[in-house]
């Protein structure tokens, strides 16, 4: 198995090599078709549709290119796809002059996927594969059958045009499930698609046998894994079978035990005869792209599949090397390649299309699967098993603590909502298969800095944020970056920011890491030399990314130059601030009613005299500023008894029991207990709760100067209100 460095190094070869993929089959294009091979004189420009299984293997190979390597000066393939689904139908449908049933059931799909309405050709085509299984009722599997011709003459059944062929009625059934119940009643496909289960289990258990059997003559490595591929798409519920797990495990064992040494795998038997071109075998990279995928489908079972295939990443990258090895530069553009499947008599070793766009399916997948096991090694070095909450929790969550002090100020809640929730909501790119896309557009925020006292539920924020959108969560705090010694902090710091940049629809929070200035005394000079020659210009490269939200949360603002907050590098200030002074009066009488047997109790003070407070301190730091060494003497006392009114302001969530208890003492202390709780009563009571060495008057200074420090960019788009979700996921 490859090491973290490893698969991060294959996984920048594999996106290197996949931005080659649509230049190189673009330029074996034809018109609305796709040539047989690079220098093809019998297809020219024109708007018929030629050649149906080269162009539909072709276009089915672009549609595995996400946009992030889809180079911008080529159209999109949709509009194509439409154009092969409404004219391929018109034509006959041969392959090199025979192969009726390889091209059907190699076309169809794509055909069926691309089709607007239901024509009735698909269901004659149909037939037409099916009439093999109608003509002879022991044949379960499908094969190149002729029905006109004696069944003689027709080839045995594969794997190969079986698993096509399945994938023909999964299509059918998702694109017109009314017309698939039709025709499943009139030809009894259930029994028939159930019966290609049954002969592919019995073909996969035959083959393993025959390769757990050292140097046996008639293995086939081909079916082998065509038959593998059948049973891990169409079978079902193996993620939580063990039995079934074993089963892969040992087909995957057989199947790489037949690797060559350059990385590839010998032809096996041929699938059936071309009247024109000879024998038609199994090629490597088709079997492979089609295997990968199906570790890449959004199912119970994909995680079980990317489990099994792990262990034989280095060789699924030596098969890959060898497709980089056998390249064959296109004579259109020495700059884009083609390759040759040695299949053909003539022309051989002439780049053919289909096998190009084969080579370049297999890489799509397998840079994809590389990049989720570069993702799943991070997830596993930097993030920590945590109590993980619905969406519709989180959201309450982020409703309860994001109701923030201030009257004039907008809350955090919804803070967090119109700049990150919301816009990540909107955004289309759900695909989280796709570990090289984008789910953050280049005009949406995507980091800031959370900064307030301690204790007002900056960390509880955020992970919050990350359940409300269904994303990862990572966390990480000065002990990370300190774990080797803190002479060796660099070092470490460019270890968690390699692992940071192989996520993807994540969210990071970098919890205090100023600690590294408070706990090792160091000069917070020395923490802002760490934050710009080391921190920023990695999280500029996350930021440019595009792939993870991240935020920094700290009780020291005022060890960040306020600098930072400009293009690629945090996109706001964020002053996470004690609860409201509504939410707190609440709670109190809540706690007062129900835990204190004090009901209909009702405070008399009013927010704007806790902030004619807070007002009156800062008049007294206004004071203080001109005597240095008398502000810092000031700043280390607790809070003066005139000002007992302005703690109700830095009072933590967790805090408000213990004032609740302490004015639960004195109301019963006086008979009868007061209903209504006057200033001066709350202000005995805040008294008497006890004062962490966070809360000073220095804390209220800072808390003063904080309220006037929240920055935004504004080039970053807010969308206001709640976006609620409720289409399926975008399809790639």
């Amino acid at each position: 198995m490859l090491s973290f460095e490893e698969l991060t190094e294959a996984r920048r070869s594999l996106q290197t090599f996949c931005l080659l993929h649509v230049p190189s089959l673009l330029s074996l294009r034809s018109g609305n078709s796709f040539k047989l091979f690079s220098d093809d004189p019998s297809l020219k420009r024109s708007r018929r549709v030629r050649h149906l299984t080269t162009t539909a293997t072709c276009l089915s190979s672009l549609l595995e290119c996400p946009p992030r390597f889809w180079p911008t000066e080529f159209e999109v393939v949709d509009p194509l796809c439409g154009i092969f689904a409404r004219r391929s139908l018109r034509r006959r449908w041969k392959s090199e002059g025979s192969a009726q049933i390889y091209c059907r059931c190699r076309a169809l799909p794509l055909v069926i996927k691309f089709s607007e309405d239901f024509n009735p050709l698909i269901e004659k085509h149909l037939l037409r594969i099916l009439a093999q299984i109608k003509k002879k009722p022991d044949r379960f599997g499908i094969g190149e059958a002729d029905p006109d011709q004696d069944d003689k003459d027709w080839s045995p059944p594969n794997a190969f045009h079986t698993y096509w062929t399945l994938d023909i009625l999964s299509e059918l059934e998702k694109k017109f499930p009314s017309v698939y119940k039709r025709i499943s009643k009139k030809l009894s496909l259930p029994i028939k698609r159930e019966g290609m289960l049954s002969w592919t289990r019995q073909r996969l258990g035959y083959e393993i046998s025959l390769h757990s059997e050292p140097k046996s003559s008639v293995l086939d490595t081909d079916q082998l894994a065509w038959s593998l591929a059948i049973f891990l798409r169409f079978d079902r519920d193996f993620h939580s079978d063990l039995a079934k797990q074993d089963f892969i495990k040992q087909a995957l064992k057989c199947l790489f035990s037949t690797q060559n040494d350059v990385g590839a795998w010998p032809h096996y038997k041929p699938l059936f005869h071309y009247r024109d071109a000879g024998n038609a075998y199994c090629y490597v990279f088709e079997t492979f792209a089609v295997l990968l995928q199906c570790a890449l489908a959004e199912r119970a079972e994909t995680e079980v599949i990317q489990a099994l295939f792990k262990p034989y990443c280095k060789n699924l990258m030596d098969l890959w090397r060898y497709a980089d090895s056998t390249k064959i530069p296109l004579p259109t553009d020495d700059k884009v390649f083609g390759w040759s499947s040695g299949h053909r008599i003539s022309n051989p070793g002439e780049s053919e299309s289909w096998a190009t766009a084969s080579v370049f399916q297999y890489t799509q997948a397998l840079r994809r699967l590389v990049g989720i096991w570069c993702r799943q090694e991070a997830l596993k070095n930097l993030s920590r098993p945590r109590k993980k909450l619905t969406p519709k929790e989180a959201a309450k969550e982020i409703a309860s603590r994001g109701k923030t002090w201030g009257t004039r100020k907008t809350p955090v809640s919804k803070q967090l909502w119109t700049m990150f929730i919301n816009p990540v909501r909107m955004h289309e790119c759900t695909d989280k298969l796709e570990p090289d896309s984008q789910p953050i557009k280049e005009d949406h925020a995507r980091s800031a800095i959370l900064f307030g006292p301690p204790g007002t539920s900056k960390t509880t924020l955020v992970r919050s944020l990350a359940n409300v959108i269904g994303w990862k969560y990572v966390e990480l705090h000065a002990s990370h970056f300190v774990a080797e010694g803190l002479a060796l902090v660099q070092k470490t710091a460019d270890k968690i920011f390699r692992q940071l940049s192989e996520l993807d629809h994540t969210v990071v929070l970098f919890d205090e890491i100023d600690e590294l200035v408070r706990e090792r005394d160091i000069e917070k000079d020395a923490f802002g030399r760490f934050l710009t020659t080391s921190m920023l210009p990695k999280l500029a490269e996350l930021w440019d990314a595009r792939k993870i939200l991240y935020f920094v949360a700290t009780n020291h603002i005022n060890y960040f130059d306020s600098a930072i907050v400009r293009s690629h590098r945090f996109d706001a200030l964020i002053l996470v601030s004690p609860p409201s002074f509504s939410a707190k009066i609440d709670e109190l009488e809540r706690l007062l009613s129900i835990k204190y047997a004090l009901p209909g109790r009702h405070f008399e003070t009013t927010e704007r005299e806790v902030q004619g407070k807070l007002r009156e301190l800062r008049n007294k730091e206004g004071k203080l500023l001109a005597d240095e060494a008398q502000e810092k003497r000031v700043g280390e006392h607790k809070l003066d008894s005139e000002f007992m009114l302005a703690k109700l302001a830095l009072l933590r969530w967790d805090e408000l029991d213990e004032l609740a208890f302490r004015l639960s003492a004195i109301l019963k202390s006086r008979s009868p207990a007061p209903r209504k709780i006057s200033s001066k009563l709350l202000e005995k009571a805040l008294g008497k709760v006890g004062d962490s060495e966070w809360r000073k008057n220095k804390s209220y200074f800072d808390f003063l100067r904080d309220t006037r420090s929240e920055r935004r960019d504004y080039q970053m788009i807010n969308v206001p209100g709640r976006v609620e979700i409720t289409r399926s996921p975008a399809k790639r």
